[in-house]
């Protein structure tokens, strides 16, 4: 029984789903950051309206680096971004991701700040301790040519698998504990006025904001986020629930507002849960 409970962190495996991760998450974090750091002045520069929302000694602090050098820091960020994507040297690229990313939101978050952004520094802390994602689709893979294919750690692909499906799971109990199903939460929510929250199709769309498509939203929601996790990791039910989970989070991201770093993270995770029987099934 304990071999089975640490048999998603424990050995070796197809190296795919985590390059797929690792790309995805590494654009999502170059999209959520770019704008901010390509502006520089509209956010960081001398008289910026700031907001204080992670490390208050970088947000009391990081206002003395003259802006040459905080350039300079804007760009060495972005290339490691960039380098995740690609993937080269990307415990590397976490680090250098990890350390500018999280200064500028420290230093302002007023354009920067999501839910994301928690389990974002979450995954980089197990990127920078773990390494890996570069074993395939990659420029240290091309590197490697000639060597036999690297396959990728357990480790690293369980520990961001599981910190997702935890969050997702957990969102599901903290709405069952505020009485979700009972409020009409998805009613008020796509009641918003258009620009604010939800979309302009959602906000113009008539049949949406009827009770019984509020309350089949907010049940379906609750569905997704408590049984999804679950049924991920069960072999029988894993592709059914991939594919549902799937599709609920493009609606997330195709009704409300919410930033691409979001979808990223959150749809890109379960493919960590397909073994290598699953696929090289569907590569067949």
């Amino acid at each position: 029984r304990l071999d089975r409970l640490f048999a998603p962190f424990e050995g070796t495996r197809d190296p795919l789903p985590l390059a797929i991760v690792r790309i995805a998450f590494f654009a999502g974090l170059f999209l959520h950051f770019a704008p901010s750091l390509l502006w520089l002045d509209i956010g960081y520069g001398h008289g910026a309206v700031r907001a204080d929302a992670w490390n208050h000694w970088l947000f009391s602090h990081l206002w003395r680096i003259p802006p040459a050098a905080l350039r300079a820091r804007a760009l060495v960020t972005l290339a490691a971004c960039i380098a995740g994507i690609a993937g080269w040297r990307t415990r590397i690229a976490a680090i250098v991701a990890f350390a500018g990313c999280y200064a500028f939101a420290s230093f302002n978050s007023i354009h920067l700040q999501t839910l994301a952004l928690i389990p974002a520094w979450a995954i980089l802390l197990l990127w920078m301790i773990c390494g890996g994602g570069g074993e395939t689709w990659s420029i240290d893979a091309r590197l490697a040519r000639g060597r036999p294919p690297a396959r990728a750690s357990r480790l690293p692909c369980g520990l961001i698998l599981f910190q997702v499906l935890l969050a997702v799971f957990f969102s599901g109990v903290e709405k069952l504990l505020h009485g979700w199903p009972w409020t009409d939460e998805m009613g008020i929510i796509l009641a918003y006025p258009r620009g604010f929250m939800v979309r302009d199709w959602v906000a113009a769309l008539p049949i949406l904001h009827g009770a019984a498509v509020s309350n089949a939203l907010t049940w379906g929601t609750l569905a997704v986020e408590l049984g999804a996790p679950i049924l991920l990791l069960v072999r029988r039910t894993r592709i059914a629930a991939l594919v549902v989970y799937e599709l609920f989070f493009l609606g997330i991201i195709a009704m409300l507002e919410v930033p691409p770093l979001f979808y990223f993270i959150f749809a890109s995770a379960p493919v960590l849960a397909l073994d290598d029987a699953e696929l090289a099934s569907a590569a067949r």
